[in-house]
């Protein structure tokens, strides 16, 4: 398995005319995030959008936030600085403080993808990569569902997700009725966990969500 996987998406949402001007000139003129990503610009947020990472106002945070009080989605924020410990509080991956320059957003998106990426070479053995899940025993094609919360489980390696968390992940609302869509994928996932191998164990945590934690042993975990 090679480290070619096409760059990963980020999603800049702004209502700002000038913000949104400013930062679609530096991304047609060639810099759009050298380090492995694309950054695309939109008006409203879209929680099911294919993006590894959403850049949004700090104060739009409050409008994506899980029962629990925390995010459901990776995000990175930026506004004033009086913004910046309740946005991290609340699960933000960083904070832009205004002003900020475009080289920045560029450094801080960079530097987290590298430390996702590289929770993802380690994964217990597994490596994901788009929607194919390889593993010493061979790869599995995963549904976009199953990419979608694996790839959040990933980013909360070592900390329960909410099931509230992961459906707004999957439906971009959080569920009006108890559902058990989420515990439906998960159990799919698990069997291609084994289909591919590796020591991933995805537990499911009574009232709260689902932990992931990895190994480095090869032996294959109860997934």
């Amino acid at each position: 398995m090679t480290d070619s996987a096409a760059p990963a998406n980020v999603l800049f949402v702004t209502a700002d005319p000038l913000l949104d001007a400013r930062v679609r000139r530096a991304r047609t003129g060639g810099r759009r995030g050298g380090r492995g990503f694309r950054l695309r610009l939109a008006r409203e947020l879209d929680p099911q959008a294919d993006a590894a990472l959403f850049v949004l106002p700090a104060a739009a945070i409050n409008t994506l936030l899980a029962p629990d009080g925390r995010l459901a989605l990776p995000v990175l924020a930026y506004g004033p600085e009086h913004g910046l410990a309740g946005a991290l509080l609340r699960g933000c991956v960083d904070y832009l403080r205004d002003p900020w320059t475009l080289t920045e957003l560029e450094l801080r998106v960079g530097r987290w993808l590298e430390g996702r990426l590289a929770a993802r070479r380690f994964g217990g053995g597994l490596w994901l990569d788009g929607a194919t899940l390889h593993g010493p025993d061979g790869a599995a094609a995963l549904s976009v569902a199953e990419a979608r919360l694996l790839g959040m489980l990933l980013d909360n390696a070592g900390r329960v997700t909410s099931r509230d968390a992961l459906f707004y992940r999957l439906w971009g609302r959080l569920p009006d009725a108890p559902s058990r869509v989420v515990d439906v994928h998960v159990a799919a996932l698990r069997r291609k966990c084994r289909r591919a191998g590796g020591s991933l164990s995805i537990t499911a945590v009574r009232g709260e969500g689902y932990l992931l934690t990895a190994t480095r042993t090869a032996r294959p975990a109860d997934c």
